[in-house]
């Protein structure tokens, strides 16, 4: 019992904060309320709404033009995944190490209303953030080229 609440208290003197990691479900990504969650969304400058149906598989991104009104684009993807996933031959990225957090996301955006062409959708790669459940961050890729992007829940405060 002593060494156990020396180690406490050195964990303590030395900051190091206690922090404990909770797998994510497939409820945290799309439990906002029946019609699933709608999250702000921004990739590389570019600005619009995310939602993610209560089906689990597919939603939708909305985007205001300066040009006109909404325009609306079809939306697959899959959630609660580990990074060590392989999805369409793709690991989650950065150097990662293997857990059951649950944490990813993996959605493809189809740009140019090709429904019948999976190959041309945009990718987006990101995490939960697991301690607040209420946003996710990534990368995209354009042209082979990645961006970030990131995404926060509607109904939560930014901070």
């Amino acid at each position: 019992m002593k060494k156990i609440l020396l180690i406490l208290f050195a964990l303590c003197i030395t900051g190091i904060p206690f922090i404990a990691f909770a797998a994510l479900t497939k409820n945290d990504f799309i439990g906002c309320s029946s019609y699933g969650c709608t999250y702000n969304i921004v990739w590389d400058g570019w600005k619009g709404y995310l939602t993610l149906g209560p089906d689990g598989k597919t939603g939708e991104l909305s985007q205001s033009l300066p040009s006109g009104g909404p325009k609306y684009f079809a939306v697959r993807y899959k959630i609660a995944l580990n990074p060590q996933d392989s999805i369409e031959g793709m690991q989650g990225p950065g150097n990662q190490k293997p857990s059951s957090l649950g944490h990813r996301i993996v959605f493809w955006v189809d740009f140019n209303n090709t429904p019948k062409n999976l190959k041309d959708d945009q990718r987006f790669d990101g995490y939960m953030m697991t301690q607040t459940k209420d946003a996710i961050a990534g990368v995209t890729w354009w042209n082979g080229i990645p961006f970030g992007f990131y995404a926060y829940n509607k109904t939560a405060p930014l901070i």
